[in-house]
């Protein structure tokens, strides 16, 4: 095996450990409208149950918080909820997929306004990262720029052939930071998004 080949191993083996110990508060913001659909949504969930897999959860390391949108946007679990791997995923197993429009806004406002707050279990020292996953589209004012002016970076998925990739584009801190894929393909995207998502290798990516 070449030396380059024996390196791309290691890396890919030792993320695949769940070994990301930095310090990082992040919120997955997940959409439930209507054009998803029941089915597929359980396919977003398993997609965030498994990047979770890939970090190490504490309150002096990672801790994860899931936010539902559609219309409006509910908190599912704060930040300083849970403090395991296995209690977030058996949290992210038992949301139920509701129905309704996709509001983009309404979900970046709702975790400027809430989930990154002190209340809601953010932590000064912490890096602030959101995931949003959307199969849809909506009107945006200037959400996007109030949450990132609050020190987040926003990474953006979009599922399916409805998303607008410029508005997605606009929503996330960098354009690397936006994915597009279909439902099928959106669990080959768990291994580098984990990457890009853990705060020390984020870091390395924004300077």
């Amino acid at each position: 095996m070449k030396m380059n080949s024996v390196i791309l191993y290691v890396f890919h083996f030792i993320f695949s450990l769940g070994e990301c110990t930095s310090k990082g508060d992040i919120v997955f913001l997940l959409d439930e409208s209507g054009s998803i659909g029941s089915y597929n949504f359980e396919r977003i969930k398993s997609f965030v149950s498994t990047i979770v897999s890939h970090f190490e959860v504490g309150n002096d390391t990672n801790q994860i918080s899931v936010v539902n949108f559609e219309s409006t946007a509910r908190n599912v679990f704060s930040l300083n909820t849970y403090d395991t791997v296995s209690e977030i995923q058996a949290a992210i197993s038992r949301i139920v997929f509701s129905s309704g429009g996709t509001s983009i806004g309404n979900a970046l406002d709702f975790a400027r306004m809430y989930s990154f707050t002190s209340g809601y279990g953010a932590r000064g020292d912490a890096a602030k990262i959101a995931v949003l996953i959307t199969d849809g589209q909506s009107s945006l004012y200037n959400e996007p720029d109030q949450l990132k002016s609050m020190g987040v970076t926003i990474f953006c998925v979009g599922v399916g052939t409805g998303v607008n990739s410029a508005v997605l584009r606009s929503v996330a801190t960098h354009n690397d930071y936006t994915y597009l894929t279909s439902f099928d393909l959106l669990s080959l995207l768990t291994g580098e998004l984990s990457n890009k998502t853990c705060a020390d290798g984020m870091c390395s990516l924004l300077f």
